[in-house]
């Protein structure tokens, strides 16, 4: 007997093979360039990254589309400085840019909401419902099409924690403590009694090295991939945010224009990277920072009790308020992630 899963994929197989059977060979070829806002590799322990999903995108789309639809993509400010990208998608500079939220809250207050809310969710499939099964990316998209930009996707990078040099198991053992963050993370460190500090990624490991800051507020595997985890040795649980996010925007213009078999064909590979992202490697980034953290640096995971949890929710709470009255939308965006995240009050 066929399996239910080998069935499931050959009818998805057998979906593709029809529409690119409806897309016949182009007499002429739309060339898309893509900026996007963080650097190869394209894997990370395997996994596709921001950098690797936009080039999977861009493979697929062009097999699809018979070279229809060319998107170039290119690295970090190599078109566009990386917090300038997301307007010149918005004159119509740039056909597309994958970036992240924390990047536009300039342009846009809610993209503060592209994460979700700090501390609302205690695992990755909360995560995951919230961008997968609500209509959060409909209301996100909305705010994005108000300035001339369609938003293709919002993907998981994996969680963001506190990675200390101190195990952090209750909210008084942040009092004081030198945490490094910026934007929204440095609100979340401050209600929870740490002090702030504005350093640069770049520049975050001599610090750690050197005790000027007593950790910081990260994606956990960047312990292994900026080797972080030999200056610091304590991630603490559940995360921040369940999931921090990155982007795929594109000009609205250009996206209208774009032929309806080429639209149906990107939105669909983009939506394959979605579930791929919130469902295999965000969570599997998770685990590798975990499990190779304590094999190769001896890091500890620290898992906050459901009391200390509900401190350092109850914390925050003053900002998801705060979020909620920038607009309308930022509104029903936080309304729904308490919703799935089962918060009343």
């Amino acid at each position: 007997m066929i399996s239910l899963c080998f069935l499931a994929l050959f009818v998805v197989g057998m979906s593709e093979r029809c529409l690119a059977a409806d897309v016949s060979k182009p007499d002429k070829v739309i060339v898309w360039k893509l900026q996007c806002n963080f650097p190869p590799p394209e894997k990370t322990f395997g996994y596709l990254g921001t950098y690797g999903r936009s080039m999977e995108l861009a493979r697929k789309v062009k097999e699809r589309t018979k070279g229809g639809l060319d998107i170039k993509v290119f690295a970090p400010g190599t078109l566009f400085k990386e917090f300038e990208a997301l307007d010149a998608v918005k004159k119509g500079a740039l056909e597309m840019i994958a970036s992240t939220g924390s990047y536009h809250t300039g342009l846009l207050p809610e993209a503060f909401l592209e994460w979700g809310l700090p501390y609302c969710f205690q695992t990755s499939e909360q995560a995951a419902k919230l961008h997968l099964k609500t209509d959060y990316l409909k209301i996100m998209r909305q705010a994005y099409e108000k300035r001339n930009m369609y938003l293709l996707g919002i993907f998981s990078a994996s969680s963001y924690n506190y990675i200390t040099r101190f195990p952090v198991s209750s909210l008084t053992d942040l009092k004081g403590k030198m945490i490094r963050a910026s934007g929204m993370s440095a609100k979340i460190a401050g209600a929870h009694g740490a002090v702030p500090a504005m350093i640069s990624g770049a520049e975050q490991y001599m610090a750690l090295q050197r005790g000027t800051i007593d950790g910081t507020l990260y994606p956990p595997y960047t312990g292994l991939s900026y080797k972080l985890f030999e200056v610091v040795k304590y991630l603490s649980w559940p995360s921040v945010y369940a999931a921090s996010t990155d982007d795929i925007i594109i000009n609205f213009n250009a996206w209208e224009k774009l032929p309806a078999a080429y639209q149906v064909i990107v939105q669909e590979e983009a939506d394959k990277l979605r579930a791929y992202s919130f469902e295999i490697s965000g969570p599997a980034l998770e685990k590798v920072a975990r499990d190779e953290g304590k094999k190769l640096y001896g890091v500890e995971s620290i898992y906050m009790s459901k009391e200390e949890f509900a401190k350092f929710q109850n914390a925050v709470t003053p900002l998801w308020a705060e979020l909620g009255t920038k607009s309308d939308l930022c509104a029903k965006l936080v309304n729904i992630a308490k919703e799935v995240g089962g918060i009343t009050r």
